[in-house]
């Protein structure tokens, strides 16, 4: 069974260098500044990281904030939930 609490506590704790690895390692390279943007928006709001009836909403305001190829190269952290294994 999942802990939800724990995995936003864990998500809260992401620093942008871990978050940074995580994504090069699943062959996603997104600039540091576009990075920065997309991990405030999950830490202001993870609950669509975790749900995945809120993923478009996520990906809707990160392309809001950057722009939609960034938001294109992010998706399969989100929709691949590897940003969730990563923190299990």
């Amino acid at each position: 069974m999942t802990n939800w609490s724990l995995m936003n506590h864990r998500l809260q704790g992401i620093t942008l260098k871990v978050f940074k690895r995580i994504c090069r390692s699943h062959d996603i390279v997104i600039g540091d500044g576009d990075l920065k943007i997309i991990l405030r928006i999950i830490k202001n709001n993870p609950y669509p990281v975790l749900n995945d009836e809120y993923t478009p909403i996520l990906l809707f305001e990160i392309s809001k904030e950057t722009n939609e190829k960034t938001c294109h190269d992010f998706k399969p952290i989100i929709e691949q939930k590897y940003l969730i294994h990563e923190i299990e």
